[in-house]
């Protein structure tokens, strides 16, 4: 049984829907800060949009190289403890990208940033899974989900205005004390908890695993949808700053507020899955995501808002639903919360890159066609992914 048992009614249920909706906000506030500045930083150092998308990539591929073993430690000092240790690194790190004097101290900065998220993330579902009534599970998870969401949007709406008013490097800077305010603020509100769950799952851990294969499915689809994702927002920051449209670092970062559509499907994707199946869910979400990306072709601004309104939409119930399966469906929910970390981070160092190339190759056209190749894949791993439930 989990820790807290937290449910709708729970003295405490209320509390740690909103502290691990801020640690959401603060996580991804963090991350995404360079996002609408790859322009304006890459033409400061003389880097294309392959190596500008390095600003990104960094944090990511630290998130994955160290989630397996900061997975581990989560487990033996407490996730509580684990996620304000990462807080701290990676608003240190936060700080340190805005003072690095070259390039290769800034991409370096960044990278460490991802280490002390993947602290965060890989502990924050794990303690959803100790400490969650399994009905709850689902809400409270997609709720983490949808402040990741928000908090990329602030993230990148609060550096590109920022970036109108100062340099990018005060920009950085402001926008990552206010999203470790909003760290410190959600774990003055998450419960404080004495749980032993992990020591009881891991001894049932060494028995058969018959989900093995469909965490397998779980993490290509959060990998792959990753990898579209993050590459589809990182080039747009390059359509949009270049003719017809020539948008500054402020009305870039605008462009973000897009993922807000993402922030509603993601706290709804758990009822959905609980009433229809994750089939009939994953589905529909990845042929949204995969129209949303199509509707970009059109030579609009007004076109690239709303398929990116659709993309956010139908890749964040994806990636709700994945994260939430792999954990849940786990005998080691911890373990697998990290390899999923993994995967998805790795897909977005790959895709951000990948996509980078792309447009530098082929331009929009070019982008598109390689997103829409990435998005089947995730999508196909989705919908073939069928859980064994776990015995009552």
């Amino acid at each position: 049984m989990p820790g807290l048992n937290l449910e709708p009614g729970h003295p405490q249920y209320r509390r740690t829907l909103a502290a691990l909706f801020l640690i959401g906000v603060s996580t991804f506030g963090l991350m995404y800060t360079v996002q609408p500045l790859l322009v304006t930083i890459g033409d400061d150092f003389g880097r294309n949009a392959t190596e500008s998308a390095l600003l990104l990539s960094a944090t990511t591929l630290g998130i994955a190289l160290a989630v397996i073993p900061l997975g581990q430690v989560s487990s033996r000092i407490g996730r509580s403890r684990s996620m304000q240790i990462g807080l701290i690194i990676a608003a240190a790190s936060g700080v340190g990208s805005a003072l690095a004097p070259g390039w290769e101290l800034l991409v370096l900065a960044r990278g460490l940033m991802g280490v002390g998220l993947a602290f965060i993330m890989v502990s924050a579902m794990a303690w959803v899974v100790d400490e969650a009534a399994p009905l709850a599970f689902g809400r409270i998870g997609g709720l983490y989900i949808s402040g990741n969401t928000l908090g990329g949007v602030l993230g990148r709406l609060s550096s590109g205005m920022f970036a109108e008013l100062l340099d990018w490097r005060g920009s950085i800077m402001i926008t990552t004390l206010l999203a470790f305010a909003t760290g410190i603020l959600a774990h003055i509100l998450l419960p404080k908890t004495h749980s032993h769950a992990r020591r009881i799952v891991r001894a049932a851990a060494s028995g058969p695993d018959p989900n093995r294969w469909f965490r397998l499915r779980m993490f290509m689809a959060g990998g792959f949808g990753m990898a579209t994702f993050v590459g589809i927002y990182n080039v747009t920051t390059y359509r949009v700053a270049g003719a017809p449209f020539l948008l500054g670092p402020g009305f870039t970062g605008l462009i973000f507020i897009t993922y807000l559509s993402g922030t509603m499907t993601s706290a709804m994707a758990g009822r959905w899955v609980q009433r229809l199946g994750m089939a009939r869910v994953m589905v529909p979400a990845t042929a949204v995501a995969a129209a949303g990306i199509l509707v970009t072709l059109l030579e609009s601004i007004v076109a690239i808002v709303l398929g990116l309104l659709i993309l956010a939409a139908g890749f964040f119930a994806m990636h709700a639903i994945a994260n939430a399966a792999a954990a849940r469906f786990s005998p080691a929910p911890s373990k697998s919360s990290a390899l999923y970390s993994l995967s998805y981070y790795l897909g977005s160092s790959v895709g951000g890159i990948v996509l980078g190339f792309a447009w530098d190759l082929g331009g929009w056209p070019g982008s598109v066609a390689m997103a829409i190749g990435l998005l089947a894949i995730a999508g196909l791993a989705g919908a073939t992914a069928k859980p064994v439930p776990p015995p009552s």
